[in-house]
C-alpha cells in the first residue's frame, strides 16, 4: 500500500490527465522562455514539481512549500533536512523514531486510519498496516527515494501560501502554480488523527474555496510573475482568466485552470514562443496628446475607443516611472475632443464583476484625470460592449486593486468604496476598491465628474487660505 492514499486529493481535486496534458505544454514552452524560477505553494505531494523536472525545469530552479506535516516530511526528506525542527511527537512511536521521513509517515498513516477503525473496511486496512509495519515503511522509502532522485535540489520550506507568493509575485522570471484545497478545511480532516501526532506547524490561514480565489487574484492581479491557478467552480464563476475548462469534475461543479495573464498563458499552453515585456513594440494613437492646460468643459466630446496592448502600453509607459509592461483583455483609450486623455485596461475576473488592471493619464495642471476614467470604467453603456447577454444578468459591481504606501487611496475617493486592505511589506499597503455599476452616459459622467473638480478646488483653494 503506497502511503499517498488518493495522492495529492485536497490539494489537485480532480486534476486529471487532460488538465495535467494542458499544463505539461504550459510549463514546457515556460522554460524555454524565460522562465526561470517554478514555485508551487500548496505542494502536497509535489505533483507540480514533478511535471516541471520532467519538463525543461532544473530542480534548483524550483522552490516548494506547504504547511501540512505530510508534505513538510517529504519535503525535508527530499532536500536532506533533519526533521528535528518540526518537532514530530506521536503516540506509539518515539521522538527517535519520528526522525526518520519514512517512519514518521507511516506513523501519520497508521494514526489517521486508526480513528475510523470502528468500520470494518478501515480495520482491516489498520491491521495490515500493524502486521506488515516494516514491509510499509520499507515500501514509503523506496517512494521517497524515487521522489529524491527526481527533485534533489529543489528548496522546501513549512510555509503559508500567502506568504510565499508575497516573496515571489514581483519576480518576472517566476511562474506560479497553485493548486489550492478544492474542500474547506478538507485537508486538515482528512489527515486528522484526532491528536494523536502533533508537529511545529507554521503559521496558516485556513483556505475558503468559496472566497480564497477571490482574494488570491486579488492579489495576484498586475504582478510580475506569471500565476496559474486550478479550482473548482459551479459554470460561468471561475476567478481569474479562464485558460481550461472540463465539465462535470463532481457535482456540478467543473474543473478550471485560470490565471493573471491570459493572452500570455494561453500562447503558452500551446506551444507558442512569448514576447517578453521588454521587447513589446510600442506603438501610439494616431492623435495628439491632450495639452497639460487644457480646459475641459461640459460641451467637451468624450470617447472611449478600443486600442491595441502595444498602443496602451506605449502611454502607460509615457506617463508612468514605474511600468509594468502587463496588459488587460480589454484596453481602451479615453479620447477628450479628439485627444488622448487616458488609457485603461479592464477583465473578466469574477462572475460578478469586472476588474481594472490600471488607469493612466496625461499629466494636467488642473484636473484629476484619473477619477474620470474610472468613473467612465463603472458605466453601464460602456460595460455592455465588453459583456454578452448572460454575463451582463450576473455583473454589478467593478473592482481595482492597488499597491501603495498609504492606508487609502485618494484618487478613487468618493467614486469607489475600500472593501479591503492589507500590509504589504514591499509596498506598504494593498488596496482593494470597488463600486456599484451605474446607468450614466458619458456625456453625464463628465458633468458629474467636473462638478466635483470644481468643488474639489474651490475647497482645496478655501484650504490654502
Amino acid at each position: 500500500m503506497a502511503f499517498f492514499m488518493d495522492p495529492g486529493a485536497m490539494f489537485l481535486g480532480c486534476l486529471g490527465t487532460s488538465e495535467q496534458k494542458f499544463l505539461v505544454k504550459l510549463i514546457e514552452t515556460a522554460a524555454k522562455n524565460g522562465y526561470t524560477r517554478f514555485v508551487e505553494p500548496c505542494a502536497g505531494t509535489f505533483a507540480m514539481s514533478n511535471l516541471a523536472v520532467q519538463n525543461g525545469f532544473k530542480p534548483s530552479q524550483i522552490e516548494c512549500s506547504d504547511v501540512a506535516m505530510m508534505p513538510s516530511v517529504l519535503g525535508y526528506a527530499i532536500t536532506e533536512q533533519s526533521l528535528e525542527p518540526l518537532e514530530i511527537h506521536a503516540q506509539g512511536f518515539t521522538d527517535e523514531e519520528l526522525l526518520d521521513p519514512a517512519t514518521a509517515l507511516y506513523a501519520q498513516l497508521y494514526l489517521r486510519t486508526s480513528k475510523n477503525a470502528g468500520n470494518e473496511y478501515f480495520y482491516n486496512i489498520l491491521m495490515d498496516l500493524k502486521l506488515r509495519r516494516e514491509e510499509h515503511i520499507a515500501s514509503i522509502n523506496q517512494q521517497i527515494e524515487t521522489t529524491k532522485n527526481l527533485l534533489h535540489g529543489m528548496s522546501y520550506r513549512p510555509m503559508d501560501m500567502w506568504k510565499h507568493l508575497d516573496e515571489v509575485l514581483d519576480d518576472p522570471h517566476a511562474i506560479v502554480i497553485a493548486n489550492p484545497p478544492t474542500y474547506f478545511s478538507g485537508y486538515e480532516k482528512y489527515y486528522d488523527t484526532q491528536g494523536k501526532m502533533v508537529w511545529k506547524e507554521p503559521e496558516y490561514e485556513l483556505f475558503d474555496p468559496e472566497t480564497g480565489h477571490k482574494k488570491f487574484y486579488d492579489m495576484c492581479m498586475g504582478r510580475k510573475a506569471l500565476v496559474i491557478c486550478y479550482q473548482e467552480k459551479k459554470p460561468g464563476e471561475a476567478v481569474g482568466y479562464t485558460i481550461y475548462a472540463r465539465s462535470s469534475t463532481r457535482a456540478d461543479l467543473n474543473a478550471y485552470i485560470t490565471t493573471n495573464r491570459e493572452e500570455e498563458a494561453t500562447m503558452l499552453a500551446n506551444g507558442k514562443k512569448i514576447k517578453r515585456p521588454s521587447e513589446s513594440k510600442l506603438e501610439p494613437l494616431e492623435c495628439s496628446m491632450l495639452p497639460r492646460d487644457y480646459e475641459i468643459t461640459e460641451n467637451s466630446k468624450i470617447q472611449i475607443i478600443s486600442i491595441k496592448s502595444a498602443e496602451a502600453q506605449y502611454y502607460r509607459q509615457l506617463w508612468t516611472h514605474n511600468f509594468v509592461g502587463s496588459s488587460a483583455t480589454f484596453n481602451r483609450a479615453v479620447l477628450i475632443d479628439g485627444m488622448i486623455a487616458g488609457v485603461f485596461g479592464i477583465s473578466k475576473m469574477q462572475a460578478t464583476s469586472l476588474f481594472i488592471w490600471y488607469v493612466m493619464k496625461v499629466p494636467h495642471m488642473t484636473y484629476r484625470l484619473g477619477r474620470l476614467l474610472y468613473m467612465l470604467a463603472q458605466n453601464q453603456n460602456f460595460i455592455n460592449t465588453i459583456l454578452d447577454d448572460l454575463e451582463r444578468e450576473k455583473v454589478t459591481k467593478v473592482r481595482t486593486a492597488m499597491l501603495t504606501k498609504y492606508p487609502e487611496n485618494k484618487e478613487v475617493r468618493g467614486i469607489m468604496k475600500l472593501v479591503n486592505r492589507q500590509a504589504d511589506k514591499n509596498n506598504g499597503f494593498k488596496l482593494t476598491y470597488e463600486a456599484e455599476i451605474t446607468d450614466r452616459t458619458e456625456e453625464e459622467t463628465l458633468k458629474e465628474w467636473l462638478r466635483r473638480e470644481r468643488q474639489w478646488q474651490k475647497n482645496r483653494a478655501k484650504n490654502m487660505k
